[in-house]
Parts: structure tokens; C-alpha cells; sequence
């Protein structure tokens, strides 16, 4: 249950997301080298970086959740639940890959939205490897972003890649987006916006269809960003009224709470990491410029405790 939008400024954007998630689960950035073999592809052939990235992870693996390349090609990765959405055999003559692992994939191997989109129709995701091994292949759809501020949604559809382009700027879970636009088109008027009683008629659930009307709207009338520091401000503002707090929905699957873990914002022209997380409101910043060692991995955790500053 995750929420992603887009804000662009003059110079490019910035792509913020919650990450709601069911269970405990640990997190902290990386950095991933050039020329880093970050996964084997579902033939056995390791799969290596053409291009330095960093982002957000779970229990410092090197499957990124979201994060952002040294190009500026952004984006974030959110729970998709469907049946049949890929393929359970590879094919040959195709980058054989599993849905864990695409994500970074695509950050780590294009410069820009149009290289991954060109690319697309080379990409096979299964849930097999090619001995017919079950792999982890999770129930994904994807948003990327660069500084042309060209958004796209990515998404599984019968086995297949399908590429949304997303002047929307946001992005939730299931249903599909084409199903998110016809909802948001049924109470809205995108051409009048101004005339729309938000205080009113604005869902307030928590469901993805009503988070996407109002991340949509809110996203939409928020004030235009002149600078990135700006757009960034902007996106947690916004991102602040999508969080879940602890115990608010209850898990019975897992015993456990769904909540927002970390709220993160990355800027497209800076190439920079911003994230915070549920139990400290500092915001934490990492560039490729903060990176000493940039031929080897790296691995940087946030300060959990809740922590102040005071007045100068």
C-alpha cells in the first residue's frame, strides 16, 4: 500500500513515495557501483551495472525499492497484486529477468525513460529460471521519471510489459492504471479543477483508488516549485497527508499493522536521495558526491530515534 508522485520544477523533477509495508522489516540506502554484478539473470549469466545508482532497500540487499541513477533516471517500485501477470518459462533471446531484481536492472542499465521504453520489448520477466526453478518474483509495477520530466508506468498485463505514459504523476497499487484513470476521470473534471470542492468530495480512504485521486489532486494544485529544494519541500508536504500511522490498519494475515516505514524524495537535476523515516522527521540527503568509495558498494542507515534541532 504505497503512494508515488511526480513534481517537476523548471530544471526537472523530483519523485516522492511512502513505503507502506505489512511486516517488521529493516531498511537503509546503498550505493551500487559501475560494473557491479548486482543479480544473475534466470539463464545463470550474471547481470552487471552500466551505471552508478543509489536507493532505498530492504535488509541491505541489493534489490532496490526505489532510487535513482547517476543520469537522473528516477524511479520507485509498488506492490501490484494480479493473477498471471508474468511468465513461468523464460524465453530465449530476451533479457530474462525476475520482477525482484528489474527495478534495479533498469536504473543500474539506462540513461533516461526513452532508453527503458525503447528497451522494453527485450525484457521477459518469470517466475521460473531456466531449469524450471520457482525464483522470487513479486507482484510489481513500476514509475520512472527523468529531468524531461517524462513519466511512464510500468506494468505486468498478461505476461507481458505494458508501457503507460503517466501525465498523471502518480502512481498507488491494484487496480490496473488504466482502471485509476477511468476512476479519476468519473470525479473529476481535469480541465476545472479549481471548480472541484476538495474539502468536501476528496476521498479520504486508504484504499489505492482513492489515494490516487488525491495524490492526483493534490500533486496537481499544489503551488508550482521554482527550484528543486522547492519541489521537494512540496512532495513531503504531500507525501505527509498519504502515511499511514502505526496500528491504524490492521494486518490479520500477519498479525502485524500496515504503516508507512519511510517517506523518500528524489530529485532528477541533483541526482540526490532524500529520506525520512516513521519514527524520526529529519530528513537524511545522499548525492553521488557523498560517495568516498565509488568503486565498491555502500551501504549508509538512518538515524531511527526521534531526533530535534534547536533554535539558532
Amino acid at each position: 500500500m504505497c503512494t508515488g508522485i511526480k513534481i517537476n520544477y523548471k530544471d526537472g523533477c523530483v519523485m516522492a513515495r511512502t513505503m507502506d509495508y505489512e511486516v517488521p522489516v529493516n531498511y537503509n540506502a546503498i550505493y551500487l557501483p559501475q560494473y557491479y554484478n548486482f543479480c544473475n539473470d534466470l539463464m545463470g549469466e550474471p547481470l552487471y551495472s552500466k551505471y552508478k545508482t543509489i536507493g532505498m532497500c530492504f535488509e541491505n540487499r541489493d534489490p532496490l525499492k526505489d532510487g535513482v541513477n547517476e543520469h537522473g533516471l528516477i524511479g520507485i517500485t509498488n506492490e501490484f497484486s494480479g493473477f498471471n501477470l508474468y511468465a513461468n518459462e523464460v524465453k530465449p533471446g530476451k533479457t530474462n529477468i525476475s520482477s525482484l531484481y528489474y527495478f534495479t536492472y533498469a536504473l543500474s542499465n539506462y540513461k533516461s525513460v526513452e532508453e527503458l521504453v525503447e528497451d522494453l520489448p527485450n525484457i521477459h520477466i518469470s517466475t521460473k529460471d531456466h531449469r524450471g526453478n520457482n525464483v522470487i518474483s513479486p507482484d510489481f509495477h513500476f514509475m520512472f521519471a527523468d529531468s524531461t520530466n517524462r513519466c511512464v508506468v510500468i506494468e505486468p498485463k498478461r505476461t507481458e510489459l505494458i508501457c503507460y505514459e503517466n501525465p498523471y504523476d502518480v502512481m498507488t497499487n491494484s487496480p490496473s492504471f488504466e482502471s485509476h484513470v477511468r476512476k479519476l476521470n468519473q470525479l473529476l473534471d481535469l480541465d476545472n479543477l479549481d471548480d472541484f470542492n476538495s474539502a468536501k468530495n476528496l476521498p479520504g480512504g486508504y484504499d489505492p483508488v482513492s489515494r490516487f485521486i488525491k495524490a492526483f489532486y493534490l500533486t496537481k494544485m499544489n503551488i508550482k516549485s521554482n527550484s528543486s529544494e522547492e519541489a521537494l519541500s512540496h512532495s513531503y508536504n504531500i507525501m505527509a497527508t498519504m502515511t499511514m500511522p502505526n496500528g491504524f490498519v490492521r494486518n490479520q494475515k500477519y498479525n502485524q499493522t500496515t504503516y508507512t516505514r519511510y517517506i523518500c524524495s528524489y530529485d532528477s537535476k541533483d541526482k540526490i536521495l532524500t529520506v525520512k523515516s516513521d519514527t524520526n522527521p529529519t530528513v537524511y540527503r545522499l548525492g553521488f558526491e557523498d560517495i568516498e568509495d565509488k568503486d565498491n558498494r555502500q551501504e549508509f542507515f538512518l538515524n531511527r530515534d526521534f531526533v530535534v534541532g534547536k533554535f539558532q
